[in-house]
């Protein structure tokens, strides 16, 4: 028989009772990639943007040292060490805004302040562009809540109109978007299983597929029962905790018991749609700026934005970095489903843009300069991975953006307050050492009270307790241990990573000279 006839469009559904499925890229959906050695046309580029509110501890996540190819993550980054060669670290991008929470989403997507009236967003640029090449254009996710007082700070996708694109909070609603046809609702509810649904329609596509095909639909549709079981339990798990008496008195919008499975939930439906090209764009809000979230399912019974603010109360830092640290263990789980996916010659994680990061760097200040950002995915062969990257001089956030949307395949001439395109993403950036010692780090003035020194400002943190430590050209190190309103005046946390000269009071502790009251600090 001609194996001609078994080939199947690559725009191929599962169609059954009030459900229309796509189904990943197969074989027999294009003879010219299983039998000739060049392929006919390139696999298509995914981008999946995952926002992460509250900042972080800026000393827990800046990676101090090492060379662009050659580096140690930092704490925050340390859940990634498994995928360190499939990530690109960045720093030293600055966004625009006034340094608040309600800047920082719609900054994030935009590289506009929030009053300003151009709020459309750099994913909904793409999705505009790319959209219509399949069944959905974009697919917008929050797994927090909306905070009632600023609802927009839930936001991060705007349309071309500058309207708000709320996400879809309950993983089912999302579900249904991707796999269902809702205008078989009622049907629907009778199916135990979207599989059950297209039955006939997958036992016919299973006699015509290969062995490799067979075993990429059978992977697909575990990959199907996996998730609806995973939101079977996000929703029961959501119950639970609004049928809590102690609840009732709250807020019910802050109810949050099932937080760990939501996003785990929604990492699989991204993964999914991906590979089934349901969608070829995604948004997924992980936590707004101002979460009121508790994350007690890790041993948190504290908002996410309370302990944020750890300048002003040490002892919640561990649990601030712990959070943190969570929340690039889900980036790590999302970089590995992908990876298990075959799409093409490759994988879907080959093919995706993975952008992921907060729209704030500082979470005690707000500020909005040097975002903690993380890029991974192979963009379709575009990306060079497993560096850490960080600008000289710093660069408009919205640089990125740009240069995001031109690997999409939807270039613009700006975005934001873009300047040009990022330098260092597609082939490496080879900047100069900075901070390179000249022989100069030392005391340079002291008397029995006051004292100047030149050194490398880095930061130590024992538990609760968190100090700065100035290195020396001979490698040893004056320690600076000075109160929060000291810190909080020069914001002298911004130079940790940087050469600096500093000025200050000290006091001899343990037979060395320790820095008490800072003075003055300078950048050189």
């Amino acid at each position: 028989m001609n194996r001609n006839t078994y080939q199947i469009p690559r725009r191929t559904f599962l169609k059954g009772a009030g459900v229309s499925l796509a189904v990943p890229f197969l074989d027999i959906m294009s003879p010219a990639v299983s039998y000739a050695k060049a392929k006919a046309v390139a696999d298509p580029v995914r981008l999946c943007v995952l926002y992460k509110g509250c900042g972080v501890n800026p000393h827990s996540w800046d990676i101090v040292g090492g060379t662009e190819t050659k580096f140690e993550l930092s704490k925050i980054l340390r859940p990634l060490e498994p995928v360190q060669k499939d990530i690109l670290v960045l720093g030293n991008l600055d966004n625009q805004g006034s340094s608040d929470h309600m800047d920082a989403p719609g900054t994030f997507m935009s590289a506009t302040r929030h009053r300003d009236k151009n709020r459309y967003s750099f994913d909904q640029r793409i999705a505009d562009q790319i959209g219509g090449q399949t069944p959905i254009q974009s697919v917008q996710l929050t797994a927090d809540k909306v905070w009632k007082q600023h609802p927009w700070l839930n936001i991060l996708s705007y349309d071309k109109t500058h309207q708000p694109m709320r996400g879809q909070h309950d993983p089912q609603s999302a579900f249904d978007l991707i796999f269902k046809n809702s205008a078989r609702a009622k049907r629907q509810t009778e199916l135990s299983s979207v599989l059950d649904g297209v039955k006939d329609a997958s036992s016919s596509l299973l006699r015509k597929a290969s062995t490799q095909d067979q075993q990429v639909l059978q992977q697909y549709f575990d990959s199907l029962r996996d998730v609806e079981k995973s939101i079977e339990r996000a929703r029961a798990n959501g119950q639970a905790a609004a049928a809590d008496p102690k609840l009732a008195q709250i807020d019910p919008t802050l109810t949050v018991g099932n937080l760990a499975e939501r996003i785990k939930a929604m990492m699989d439906l991204i993964a999914l749609a991906f590979w089934t090209d349901s969608t070829r764009v995604a948004s997924c809000m992980l936590a707004n700026t101002n979460s009121r979230i508790h994350y007690d399912f890790m041993g948190v019974n504290a908002e996410f934005h309370y302990v944020s603010h750890h300048v002003r109360n040490k002892k919640v830092l561990p649990k601030y970095d712990g959070i943190n640290m969570w929340h690039t263990a889900q980036l790590r789980y999302l970089i590995e489903k992908l990876k298990t996916l075959p799409d093409g010659s490759g994988s879907v994680f080959d093919n995706s843009l993975i952008l992921w990061g907060s729209g704030i760097k500082h979470g005690d200040y707000h500020s909005l300069t040097d975002l903690p950002v993380v890029l991974a995915g192979g963009g379709g062969g575009q990306v060079d991975l497993g560096r850490h990257v960080r600008y000289p001089e710093a660069r408009p956030f919205g640089n990125l953006l740009l240069t995001l949307m031109k690997l999409m395949g939807a270039p613009a001439k700006s975005m934001g307050d873009s300047t040009g395109l990022l330098p260092g993403i597609t082939g490496k950036a080879k900047f100069k050492p900075t901070n390179l010692d000249d022989g100069t780090w030392q005391i340079t003035k002291s008397d029995g009270k006051n004292l100047t020194a030149k050194g490398l400002l880095r930061i130590r943190i024992e538990g609760e307790q968190e100090y700065y430590l100035l290195r020396f050209s001979d490698k040893s190190d004056l320690e600076i241990r000075i109160q929060f309103m000291n810190n909080h005046k020069l914001r002298f946390d911004r130079n940790v990573g940087k050469v600096v000269e500093v000025t200050g009071q000290y006091k001899v502790i343990g037979g060395k000279k320790t820095i008490v009251v800072l003075k003055s600090a300078k950048a050189q």
